[in-house]
């Protein structure tokens, strides 16, 4: 059978910024994508953090192009990224991939 290690989601990841957001503590908040063949783009419109509101709405993009090459675009980031809290949730910027090799051995007897 397959074997999937359980840390390869936390570990595999596109983030343009990863952090507490949640798009429901906000009327205005929302996360679109849009697709045409060549290019996925992905935007977060005026999220918040969740554990900490009062700190600003953010505003930023990913792409991802069809030759493999990938954009990030930050149009509102209210504070530095170093004052994100990572209490409650990772903050990572950037690209990170994980593989498992999984090896029979023969025991001995």
């Amino acid at each position: 059978g397959e074997v999937v290690h359980r840390m390869l989601t936390a570990t595999q990841y596109i983030a343009p910024l990863m952090a507490n957001f949640d798009p429901s503590v906000s009327r205005n908040s929302t996360v679109r994508y849009f697709d045409n063949g060549t290019a996925l783009v992905v935007q977060w419109d005026h999220v918040h953090l969740q554990d900490n509101y009062n700190l600003g709405s953010f505003t930023f993009q990913a792409t991802l192009l069809n030759d493999g090459r990938i954009i990030f675009g930050y149009k509102e980031i209210p504070v530095a990224v170093t004052q994100i809290s990572s209490t409650n949730h990772p903050v990572k910027v950037g690209l990170s991939d994980a593989f498992v090799v999984v090896h029979r051995i023969q025991q001995i007897p």
